[in-house]
């Protein structure tokens, strides 16, 4: 199986549209960098986040990197998660920060988020997306009207043509 690396973004969403169980069925083994960690038990994290990492699941791993990717204006979580990746010659990163996704391809990375990781979850049959979405919609997750319609006509064009769709 593949190993994935995730900044906090796609975590702290995907727990709280009840979708973090498809991270395993879709990469296998998750790496989660220390300071994500950190983000993840912060006082202002809504407390199902804080449980869900302070019992992390069996595919989950907690690591550090050996270095430190120096990249500006990218917060501790996003640096740790860009230089893990790179270290571990991971498959794919999950990060959802704009900037850091920039960087993170500038640097070689494979990179998907939140979103993304919702659509390929639809597509391999492993949630319903716009149930998905819906429960995505009652955060503050930032997202456009547009990118959610589109979503949503592309699995709507799958499950008509008989893909897997739950």
């Amino acid at each position: 199986m593949s190993v994935v690396v995730s900044d906090t973004g796609p975590l702290h969403y995907l727990v709280l549209c009840d979708a973090i169980e498809v991270v395993p069925k879709l990469y296998g083994q998750l790496v989660i960098p220390s300071a994500v960690v950190r983000e993840l038990v912060h006082p202002r994290t809504p407390p199902v986040v804080g449980r869900w990492i302070q019992t992390p699941p069996q595919w989950t791993r907690i690591q550090s990197p050996t270095q430190i990717d120096p990249a500006a204006h990218l917060g501790l979580g996003e640096r740790e998660a860009i230089s893990l990746a790179l270290e571990l010659k991971a498959t794919q990163l999950l990060i959802d920060d704009r900037a850091a996704r920039r960087i993170a391809v500038e640097r070689g990375l494979l990179i998907t988020g939140t979103v993304g990781i919702l659509e390929q979850a639809a597509t391999s049959g492993f949630l319903n997306l716009s149930e998905a979405l819906k429960k995505l919609s009652t955060t503050n997750f930032r997202i456009s009207a547009d990118v959610v319609r589109e979503m949503l006509e592309r699995d709507a064009a799958r499950r008509k043509t008989g893909g897997p769709v739950k």
